[in-house]
């Protein structure tokens, strides 16, 4: 097969870096201010709530092909996922030029960035130069398991790795 002609669901070989959990569909509805939260200069605050809103409303598209995942490792530091983040994966998102996907690599689950190129073929990319690109071989058993939506994280845990 050449780099020209490889399909999306053909092949490669990696370590795991995301842990998988079905999507249980929650009935938590949470208040939605209708005033915008400022990350500039203050506004005054309204005290009124426009709705409530599910997580699930903003999440998920399509809760039978939803999963969600652990991520592990750092490999995607750079574009602000960190080990213990969860991702919303969806299943039925067509993947497409980079976008973060779950991969299943021999077996084992593994996020990363879809590179497709025409003359380079595919290419699964790191977001952090520590990890080098992984070259879509022939012969490995690789498959796109899902497209990554939305990435869940707890930001007060990080206060720490702030520098300010």
């Amino acid at each position: 097969m050449c780099a020209n002609s490889i399909s999306i669901f053909d092949v490669v070989k990696s370590v795991a870096n995301i842990q998988v959990y079905r999507f249980k569909q929650s009935d938590t509805e949470l208040p939605l201010f209708l005033s915008n939260i400022q990350a500039g200069f203050p506004s005054p605050a309204d005290d009124y709530l426009e709705e409530c809103l599910s997580l699930d409303d903003i999440c998920i598209s399509n809760a039978a092909s939803t999963f969600l995942g652990r991520v592990t490792g750092q490999s995607l530091k750079d574009v602000y996922i960190y080990d213990g983040d969860i991702a919303v994966i969806d299943k039925s998102e067509k993947p497409e030029h980079k976008d973060l996907v779950v991969c299943a690599i021999d077996g084992e689950f593994n996020a990363k960035i879809l590179h497709i190129d025409k003359l380079q073929g595919i290419r699964l990319l790191s977001a952090n130069p520590d990890y080098p690109p992984i070259i879509i071989q022939e012969l490995t058993d690789f498959r796109i398991w899902g497209v990554i939506t939305f990435v869940i994280q707890n930001v007060k845990n990080r206060s720490n790795d702030w520098h300010y």
